[in-house]
This record gives C-alpha cells, structure tokens and sequence, in this order.
C-alpha cells in the first residue's frame, strides 16, 4: 500500500488538517524534478500554463523570470522551509497536548490527595468510636460516612478521567508517529527524487531534534504518571497494574472497545435509513387513512378513534426513548459530560445507541400493529364478533387485541433485561421519580431538577393513561353509550375522571416543581429560586383555571399568555444563560492553526478574526441559540394547550385526536432540546450550583477544542450537597 493512502487510513478524522500534508509536498517534489530536466539554451517560454504554475512559489506570491536553475533552487529551498514550518507545526501541537494532559493530571492528582485525607478523616473517627472515646462523636462518624459515600462517587470519577486522560495520550502518541513516520517517508522522496542525501542525512535529524517526535519519553512519563494516579484510588487498593486494569478493576469499562470513526459512521447510516424507511412508512399508513373504506354506512370515525389513548401512549413511550438517545448523542458529540452533570454512575456504560436500538424496535411494532388495526377495520379483514353487542355491525370484541398487544410488546420492550442497562439503573429512575415527588423531604440536586422539569412536559401523555384504561376497562366491544361518551368528551373516562383525575395528573408535576424550588431556597438562601417557583405556580394556575372556569376564555386565555411568557422568558435567560453575548456573538476560544492549502501550496497570512470571548465557553455557535429560542417560543404556545381539557380548544373528533397527538410530540421535542441546552450551561456556568466544583471530566472529544487546556484548577474538594454553598459560581473565580 502506498504511504499517503496508509497515512489516510491511520488518520484521526477529528484531527484531519492537522497532519504533514504528504500527497502535497510530494506532488511539489515531482514539479521541483521537471524544472532539474535539461532545457534548450534558450529562454523558456514563462507563458504557458505549466510554467506560469512554476513561476509561482510556495506561498502563493509571483515571482520574476529568473533562469531555470535559478527557479529550481529557490523552489527546492522554499519546499524545505515549508516542510520545516509544518513540521514545526506538528510539534507544537503534541507539546501543547502533552501539556494540556499534564494540567488534567495535576488537577487530578489534587483532588486524589483531598480523598486520600478524607478517608484517613473517617478512619480515624471510626477508631475513636469503637475505642469508645465520645458518645458524641456517632453523629459525627454518620456525617462522614455520609461524606465517604459522597467521595466514593467521585473517585470513580476521577478514576474515569485518569482513563480519559490515558485514552488521549495513546491517540496523541499515535498522531506523533504517524508525523514521524510521513517525515522521513518524504524527505526519503525528497533525496531519491533530487537525487540528494541531504533530507535523511541533515534534515530529518534537525527537524526530529527541534520537534521533539521522536522523544517517547515524554508518553512514558504521561503513562508512569497516570498509573500511579489509578492505584491511588480505594478502588483499585493493593493492585499493582497499569491504568486500564485499574479501570477495568472498578467496574468503569474499558474505553478501547469503544467504537471507532467508522463504526459510529455506520452506525449513523444504519440510523437514518431506518429513520427513512420508518417516515415512508407512516406516510403509508396516511394514505391507508385517507383511503375509503367498505360499506361507509358501518364505518364509525368515534369508534374507530377509541382506542386512540392507547396508541398515543406507547407513541410516547418509543418517542421518548428516540428524544433520550438523540440527547446522549448530541451530548457527546459537543463534548457535554451528561452522565457527569446527571451525576450518572460512572459504570454505567447506556449509551445512545441502547436508547436507538429500543426505539427503533418499538417503532417498528408500533406501525405493524396500528397499520393492522387500520386496515382491518376499515377493510373488515376480520369477521366481526359479538357484533350484535357493540355498536353496530362493524364494532367487534378483536378490535381490542390489537391495543393490548402493542401495549404489552412496549412494557415487554421496557422491561426487558438488557446487559447494558441493568436492573439497577432502571431502578435508579423509579427513585429518581419518588425523590421529585418527595420533593420537600430531602435536598435537590440536579438530576432531581431534571426529572421533576421533564414530568412537567409529560402532562399530557400522563393524562392518556386514565384514558387508556377506561377504554380498556369498558366493555367490548364498545356499546353505544361509551362511544357517545367519546364524541363528547375525548375518551370514554367518567366525569369524576375528567373533573378530578385528569386536572391533578397535569398538575401534580409543577407542585413538585414548586416544593422543589422552595426546598432549594431553603437550603441556599437565593431569591432566585422563589421567582422559578412562581413560574411553577403560574403553570399551575392554568391547569386549575380551566378545570373550574372551563367556560370563561378570556380568563383562560389571560393566564395562559402570563404562564407561556414567563416560563420562556426563564427558559431562554435563566436555565440557558443566553444573552446578547451568546445570541449575537460566535464562539471563541478556538485555536489559530495556520494550514497548508493544498490548492495553492501556501499558507493564510494570518488567523481568521473571531469575536471577544464569552464570559463562558459555550459549544453551540449563535445560530443555534438563536434557533433554538424560537422553536422554545413556538412551541411554547402549543405547550400551554395540553394543560387545558381538549375540549375546550376544539369539538370535532379527529381534530382532538390529531391536536392532542401533535401536542404531546412536540412537548416532547420541546424538552429535548431544552435539556441539551440545560445541561450545558449547568456544564460551564454550575449555574444552580448543585456542584461545589466547576471541574467536569473531559469526554475527550478532540476537534476545535483539542488540545485539552486545564483552564478550571481544582484546588479543593468539598463533598457536593445541595445545602453546601457553591465554591464559586463562575469560572474566573477558579483563577
């Protein structure tokens, strides 16, 4: 295989534009070789396309018509001079990344050395308890027991950054030898093509020395290092291995099986056509609807909608876990540590293609199942039953199986036992839900923020499952009053239903809200968190206005307007921080890296002008903001209608169907993208402060951000509480 083609192949795709540009300076030597051929005595005509190319140097700048030696040997010394400033370049770039990992590890050394003194803390109060020293001293061993679960946490943490850390000194190590290697295959060119032994005999030896690629001792000292920092961890306790049995050792994983470039590539082509083929299909499905149907005269539009609420659930359910894996993913792509903010275990190894793979096989039972019940009802595929008890001639028991079935299949899909997501990490979400609904009992932290936030937007999906029910437990098939009851109301639940039940399931998530906001003000002293409540309550007011006075709409509308405007103004400025700065501004903070253009053989005069930083590092350009702001408004406005009863917004039948069924799915994409940007700001701001630190391990997406610059230096560590007082609230305080 030829080199350049080798060189590609090893290439890091992120880190694209940053290699020796082989095929480039190759090319040139070849030009450089046709100038060195015998020429007629005389003058060269410099007109012609080839020549005029030659008359041209490697910066881009024309030249006069000197004679050809004379072109030949400025070119060769100007193809040396480049090749010395990319080399150069390259260099610069591993010193930097070995520096930048060098920070990363000295702020984790920090924070191991603060563990290490917390753990011989609460030994010793410990020993002192069982020597009997002070009966006084139980509280105190129960608080540091307490702190030690705190700190076991984060060691797992820490030791996840070690591996972090490792994993990027392995692919930086890669990067220096594949320049190494592309150095001296092109200066061993340059002397076969020139016939020269000046590249390998003088060159290569400067260019090597003054770049320092060929020093691995550097990456043996990172590996030394990072290996004594996974030992230091009580975790890996009497272990004497390198840093990836240690993580292996504590359950974290390891992240060489990860997959590569091409893997995830696949995977995102597998996706989209799936995601192709499934809109095709409920495009079908459409046209199945819109088709007419046998003996119209039998065929009910109520009856058929009945079991609506059923479908809508499972809808959600699978519509959720697409919502989940689309925000781990973008997560990841931008380099936002979810798992870290969500204070996620770190052994847990869910990843977005878990949250795909569930989704996509719901997806496809669901559009199986419903393009059946479509077709047999309004085909009649299926011979009636019991008929003379239902409807009318149509209505048969069977129609029911079909809801039933799905709704299985999608607990079944749920429930089942996955070696990726475990048990324990299904049952961390149930307690993640009791602890919103015990809100006032306990302290919050983020993730508890998260989850109560998210109820709020499943009001209405909520709201389908006492539909669900009562269409379950009415009787089958469905007599002419439960089908009466649906024309007029929506489904076929009771009054007491309507009036009581359904009113306290779209209000139940913003009381926890509420009492959440109230428990943190208690607990901070920060007035901000009596202005979240009172968006809470404004929420709160809609749904219980138009429970009771369902029929005045202009009060209706007044408190619905007061509810939508607050809670986007806070949305966009508070749980996003976006101001002018981040709206009108792009991001800064990238490096300069003057690249070789392959058109012209020249490099850019200077580093492209960016705007002045932001007050924090954000990983969306303005655009997305911006965007992103809009649809929060729009879909805002939807938002508010599902907590109103649907009848007061519309009487006909299919349009309640169809407005609850697009309310509910753009809620759900509506919140999507506001937890992307929530945990975000939460990331780079710690803008509740849940956390007594900024740090954040990097999740090693290299790009625009690499080298890793430890810009946030931990100099202390406190046991994260929601009643601790943030360290610092903003990043310049860590300097």
């Amino acid at each position: 295989m030829k080199f350049g083609k080798q060189l590609e192949e090893y290439e890091q795709p992120e880190w694209r534009g940053h290699y020796i540009n082989y095929r480039h300076f190759k090319l040139r030597l070849q030009e450089i070789k046709a100038l060195k051929s015998p020429t007629p005595p005389s003058t060269p005509n410099l007109t012609t396309p080839l020549n005029r190319r030659q008359n041209r140097s490697l910066d881009g700048t024309s030249r006069s018509a000197p004679d050809a030696g004379k072109v030949y040997q400025d070119l060769e010394e100007e193809w040396r001079r480049i090749l010395t400033s990319e080399a150069v370049r390259v260099g610069d770039f591993v010193h930097r990344g070995l520096h930048g990992l060098e920070l990363q590890l000295r702020d984790l050394d920090t924070m191991n050395q603060t563990l290490l003194r917390k753990r011989r803390k609460i030994s010793g109060s410990s020993a002192s308890l069982h020597r009997g020293d002070s009966d006084g001293e139980l509280g105190s061993l129960v608080d540091d027991e307490e702190e030690d679960d705190a700190g076991e946490f984060l060691e797992l943490r820490v030791l996840e950054a070690v591996g972090l850390v490792a994993e990027g000194g392995r692919r930086l190590r890669g990067f220096a030898e594949l320049n190494h290697a592309a150095l001296y295959k092109i200066l061993k060119k340059h002397d076969k093509v020139l016939g020269s032994k000046v590249g390998l005999g003088e060159l290569l030896p400067e260019l090597v020395a003054d770049t320092r690629l060929g020093e691995i001792s550097r990456f043996e000292s990172l590996d030394e290092e990072l290996r004594r920092l996974s030992l230091l961890s009580s975790q890996t306790e009497g272990l004497n291995a390198s840093a990836e049995v240690a993580r292996l050792a504590a359950g974290l994983g390891s992240k060489s099986t990860g997959m590569g470039p091409n893997g995830a590539r696949n995977t995102e082509l597998v996706l989209s056509f799936f995601l192709g083929c499934s809109t095709s299909l409920f495009l079908c499905i459409g046209v199945l609807l819109a088709l007419p149907e046998t003996s119209p005269k039998s065929f009910s539009t109520a009856y058929f909608l009945t079991s609506m609420p059923v479908f809508r659930v499972c809808f959600s359910v699978l519509l959720s876990l697409w919502c989940m894996g689309a925000v781990a993913r973008i997560c990841d792509t931008v380099n936002i540590n979810h798992m870290f903010i969500l204070n996620v275990d770190p052994r847990c190894r869910v990843t977005p293609e878990f949250f795909f793979s569930r989704a996509a096989l719901l997806t496809t039972i669901w559009i199986l199942v419903f393009g059946m019940y479509v077709v047999d009802y309004k085909w009649r595929v299926v011979s009636p039953i019991w008929s003379d008890q239902g409807f009318n001639q149509r209505s048969s028991v069977h129609f029911v199986f079909y809801p039933v079935f799905l709704m299985l299949l999608t607990l079944l899909g749920m429930i089942w036992p996955s070696r990726i997501c475990r048990t324990r990490y299904k049952a961390s979400v149930l307690r993640a839900v009791a602890r919103t609904a015990s809100a006032p009992l306990h302290p919050v932290d983020f993730s508890d923020n998260i989850v109560g936030d998210i109820l709020t937007s499943l009001a209405k999906p909520l709201q389908d499952v006492p539909a669900a029910i009562c269409y379950l437990a009415s009787p089958h098939p469905q007599p002419l009053k439960e089908v009466v009851r649906f024309t007029l109301k929506g489904d076929t639940c009771t009054e007491m239903t309507h009036h009581v039940v359904l009113p306290i399931i779209a209000g139940l998530p913003y009381l926890f809200r509420g009492l959440q906001c109230l428990r943190r003000y208690q607990d901070t002293r920060d007035r901000r968190h009596l202005w979240n409540c009172g968006k809470y309550c404004a929420c709160l007011a809609v749904v219980i206005v138009s429970s009771v006075w369902y029929d005045n709409f202009q009060l209706i509308v007044v408190v619905s307007t007061v509810a939508t405007v607050y809670a986007g103004i806070w949305d966009i400025f508070i749980d996003w921080g976006l101001g002018p700065r981040e709206l009108l501004h792009w991001r800064s903070g990238q490096d300069c890296v003057r690249r070789l253009d392959s058109r012209t053989g020249s490099f850019p005069a200077s580093c492209p002008k960016v705007d002045a930083p932001a007050h924090h590092d954000r990983h969306f350009p303005p655009r997305v903001y911006l965007l992103c702001c809009i649809l929060d408004l729009v879909a805002r406005s939807t938002w508010v209608l599902s907590l109103m009863p649907i009848t007061i917004i519309s009487r006909n039948v299919v349009g309640r169907v169809v407005l609850v069924s697009i309310i509910s799915s753009v809620e759900i994409f509506r919140r999507s993208m506001w937890a992307i940007l929530r945990i975000e700001h939460e990331q780079v701001a710690n803008a509740s402060g849940f956390r007594a630190l900024l740090w954040v391990p990097s999740k090693l997406h290299v790009g625009e951000r690499w080298p890793p610059v430890a810009d946030k230096h931990v100099v202390h560590y406190e046991p994260v509480s929601s009643s601790a007082k943030p360290m610092c609230a903003d990043a310049s305080e860590l300097f």
